[in-house]
């Protein structure tokens, strides 16, 4: 992924942060004549010191799952709130631009055992089911039924070797023009979450 230096973010914490809140990302692979294949999935993710450990699964018919049981790497993309920025709001002539925030994760592929799929599962669930008020939990299906849905799928972690981080949020843009930005995405309740981590890092920079 292409980062501008002004834009490279290298603090894990803060790229674990992200994660737990765009957990949902995008696994990208080579199948066997080189053209690209890629599944949109959930995953829990861990951080091991300096490497995150993804652990994911999907359907055994899906054409990557042939992949993965070779152990090919694989990439993954996490992608957060963007938005248009339009040059009408500068305090000069310029182009209009895009706010985003995106996390690349490339790793190799290792396949999980049947012990550790049902304890992936398990964590999965309770993960987002935890802030609800009637949760729903695995153990509530009969042994038979839960197995017939492992039977369907593979299960699978990644560990990463190396991590790119990129949060265009006008950090390049002066204070007057970084408020007017601000000031023009409030407009719409569709840009909430854009201008919330516009905000945070312009408070972390001058912390």
């Amino acid at each position: 992924m292409y980062v501008p230096q002004e834009f490279s973010v290298t603090d894990l914490n803060e790229i674990a942060l992200f994660l737990h809140y765009h957990s949902f990302g995008v696994m990208v692979s080579n199948q066997g004549n080189f053209e690209p294949i890629a599944t949109h999935l959930p995953f829990l993710i861990k951080k091991n010191g300096d490497q995150f450990i993804l652990e994911g699964h999907l359907s055994k018919h899906n054409q990557q799952a042939d992949i993965l049981k070779k152990g090919r790497k694989v990439m993954v993309i996490f992608q957060g709130p963007n938005a248009y920025i339009s040059s009408s709001v500068y305090t000069h002539v310029n182009v209009p631009t895009w706010n985003y925030q995106a996390v690349h994760i490339y790793g190799t592929i290792e396949l999980l055992n049947e012990k550790e799929t049902e304890n992936h599962l398990k964590e999965l669930v309770e993960t987002h089911e935890a802030d609800r008020e009637h949760s729903f939990d695995l153990s509530s299906l009969s042994t038979e039924m839960l197995q017939s849905y492992q039977n369907e799928i593979i299960c699978f972690k990644i560990e990463s070797y190396r991590i790119e981080a990129a949060y265009k949020l006008s950090q390049n843009r002066n204070f007057v023009d970084y408020e007017r930005i601000i000031e023009d995405l409030s407009k719409d309740k569709k840009n909430r979450s854009i201008t919330e981590a516009m905000n945070r890092s312009r408070k972390n920079d001058n912390a």
